[in-house]
C-alpha cells in the first residue's frame, strides 16, 4: 500500500472513529441523562467525581466507546476486503462514496450536537458581558412599608437586613428527580393515575406554589437543572456556572463572596447539618455546604463509620432512602438538643438512569420509576408523620423540594411537548402566609429568600440574589421581565460576580 493511501486509511479510520463516537455518544447520553446542556456535561466533567456510580461509566465503556472502536475494525476490514476482492475501478469508487458519506455524516452529527448541547451559544455568551448585576439606587417611600423594588432584578444578601424574632427550626429535604409529570391529569400532571398521592395531598393540606391553577413548582432554568446546581441556585439565589467547576478544582472554594442560606443561617445561631446517602465529595457538595454555614454533612462514608448496613440497604449511589430517613430521625433527635437546627438531607431513589427499587416499593403502577415515585411518598410521608409526634414540631418549618425534573429519559417519552415540566415543593407550618401561590412563574433560585419568610425572617426589599421571596407582593424577575430574557442575561459573564461573588483569579 503506497504511502499516501497508508494516510488517507488512518485519516478516515480516525475520522470514522469520531463519527461513531459522536453519534454513540449523543444517544448515549439523551438515554441516560435527557435533554441536558452543555453547561451540565461541563461542569460534570471539572468537578469532582468521588461516588459516582460506576455503573454508568461502565455503560459509556461498553456502548459508546468499545463499540466506535469495533466500528473502525469493521471499516478496516471492508476495506482491505474491497481491495482484494473488488477491481481498482470498483474499489475507487467506492472509496470516494465512502469518503463522502463518513465527512458528510460527522459534519451532520457536530451540527446536530451544536443545536442540541447549545454549544456556540454557550461560548458565545462567555464573550458578552450582562448588567443586570449591577447596583440600582433604592428610593424607599417614606411612612410606608417597604416592600421591595420590583424593577431590581440582582440584590446581594450581604446588602440586605434580614432579621426575625422566634424563628422556626428547619427541615429541608431535596427530593432527587421529583417532578409535577407524574401526577395524575386532575391534580395538574400527565397520567391517567397519581404516582405520589400522600405527597399531593401534602401539598393540598399546606403550602404549594404552582406555575398553575393546579399542583405545580419551579420552571426549569440555567444552571440550576441538576442535583448541585439545583441546591446552589436554592442556597445562593444564583444558577450554576460551569467556572466554579473549575476554580473549585485549582482554589478548593465554592463561590466565596457568596452570601447564601447557610451563611444566614449560621449568623442567626442555627447549628446546621446535611445528610446524604452518597459521598459529600460529589460534584462539590462538601465544599458548598461547609464553606457555607453547615457544620457537618453526614454522607456515606462517615454512616458507614458509625453504622452497619445490609448489603439490600444499598445501592450504587449509596444509601437507599428508607435507610436514611431511619438514620435521620436519630440526626434530628440529637440536633434538637442543641438549639435551633437546620437539618437539610437529599434523597436519591429517583436517580437517574432508572432509579433505585427497595423492599418498600410497591407493585402497582406501570412502570419501575412510577413505583419508585409511590414509594418516595410513602416514606416522605411517614417522615412527616414522625415529625409531628416530636415536640419540636410546632416550631419547625419542613420544606420539600424536587432538585430538579427527572432526568430517567425512558420514562419521560409519554410527556407531550406542549406540558410545561415543574419540580414538587410543599411548605409545612410555614410562619409566613400568601393567597398568590398560583400562575406564579418562579425557579429554584427564589427559594432562597421564600424558605427564609416561611421560617420567620423578615428580608428587607423581599429580594436575596436573583430571587423573590414568593410570600411577598412583588413579582419574580421572571414574571417581571421573562424568562426568556432573564435566561439569556444570566449566561453571559459578569465582572461583578467574578470579582465579588467567584472571586476568580
Amino acid at each position: 500500500m503506497k504511502n499516501r493511501n497508508k494516510i488517507l486509511l488512518v485519516l478516515f479510520t480516525v475520522l470514522t472513529f469520531f463519527n461513531a463516537l459522536l453519534l454513540l455518544s449523543n444517544i448515549w447520553i439523551y438515554n441516560n441523562f435527557g435533554s441536558v446542556k452543555i453547561q451540565e456535561i461541563l461542569f460534570t466533567l471539572l468537578s469532582p467525581t468521588s461516588g459516582t456510580d460506576t455503573s454508568v461509566i461502565y455503560s459509556y465503556i461498553i456502548k459508546v466507546l468499545l463499540l466506535s472502536i469495533f466500528i473502525c475494525i469493521i471499516f478496516i476490514v471492508l476495506i482491505f476486503y474491497l481491495r482484494k476482492k473488488t477491481s481498482i475501478k470498483f474499489f475507487k469508487y467506492t472509496k470516494y462514496i465512502g469518503s463522502f458519506f463518513i465527512v458528510t455524516s460527522l459534519l451532520l452529527s457536530l451540527f446536530y450536537t451544536n443545536n442540541r448541547y447549545e454549544i456556540l451559544s454557550y461560548y458565545t455568551h462567555q464573550s458578552q458581558k450582562t448588567t443586570i448585576y449591577n447596583k440600582k439606587k433604592v428610593h424607599k417611600k417614606k411612612n410606608t412599608e417597604y416592600i421591595g423594588d420590583s424593577t431590581i432584578i440582582y440584590q446581594n444578601p450581604q446588602d440586605i437586613k434580614i432579621s426575625g424574632d422566634n424563628t422556626h427550626n428547619l427541615i429541608y429535604i431535596y427530593l432527587e428527580s421529583f417532578e409535577n409529570s407524574f401526577l395524575d391529569k386532575s391534580n395538574g400532571g400527565i397520567k391517567d393515575y397519581n404516582c405520589f398521592p400522600e405527597l399531593t395531598e401534602l401539598a393540598k393540606q399546606n403550602i404549594n406554589f404552582s406555575n398553575t391553577d393546579q399542583l405545580g413548582g419551579a420552571l426549569p432554568f440555567t444552571g440550576t437543572t441538576w442535583t448541585i446546581a439545583s441546591m446552589t441556585s436554592q442556597l445562593t439565589g444564583l444558577p450554576l456556572k460551569v467556572e466554579v467547576a473549575n476554580d473549585m478544582d485549582k482554589q478548593n472554594q465554592f463561590m466565596p463572596g457568596a452570601k447564601t442560606f447557610g451563611d444566614v443561617l449560621n449568623e442567626n445561631g442555627y447549628v446546621q447539618e446535611l445528610m446524604i446517602g452518597s459521598q459529600k465529595e460529589f460534584a462539590g457538595t462538601d465544599k458548598l455546604f461547609l464553606q457555607h454555614g453547615f457544620d457537618k454533612i453526614c454522607d456515606l462514608n462517615s454512616l458507614k463509620e458509625k453504622y452497619t448496613f445490609k448489603s439490600n440497604e444499598l445501592n450504587e449511589w449509596g444509601l437507599n432512602d428508607y435507610k436514611l430517613f431511619e438514620l435521620a430521625k436519630d440526626e434530628i433527635s440529637q440536633l434538637a438538643q442543641t438549639g435551633k437546627f437546620n437539618f437539610t438531607m437529599a434523597t436519591i431513589d429517583c436517580h437517574m438512569p432508572k432509579g433505585f427499587l427497595c423492599k418498600y416499593c410497591p407493585n402497582t403502577y406501570q412502570t419501575r420509576y412510577e413505583n419508585i415515585y409511590a414509594c418516595q411518598s410513602q416514606l416522605v410521608n411517614q417522615f412527616i408523620d414522625w415529625c409531628k409526634t416530636q415536640s419540636w414540631y410546632e416550631n419547625t418549618t419542613i420544606v420539600l423540594v424536587g432538585d430538579h425534573p427527572t432526568m430517567a429519559q425512558q420514562y419521560t417519552n409519554d410527556i407531550p411537548a406542549s406540558y410545561q415540566r415543574t419540580t414538587y415543593n410543599c411548605f409545612i407550618n410555614s410562619k409566613a402566609t400568601t393567597d398568590h401561590i398560583k400562575n406564579r412563574q418562579f425557579t429554584h433560585m427564589d427559594m432562597y429568600p421564600t424558605t427564609l419568610a416561611a421560617m420567620g425572617f423578615n428580608i428587607e426589599g423581599n429580594k436575596l440574589g436573583l430571587g423573590t421571596n414568593l410570600f411577598s407582593k412583588l413579582p419574580t424577575i421572571i414574571e417581571k421581565y421573562g424568562q426568556n430574557y432573564i435566561n439569556e442575561e444570566v449566561q453571559k459573564s459578569s465582572e461583578y460576580l467574578d470579582k465579588n461573588i467567584y472571586q476568580f483569579n
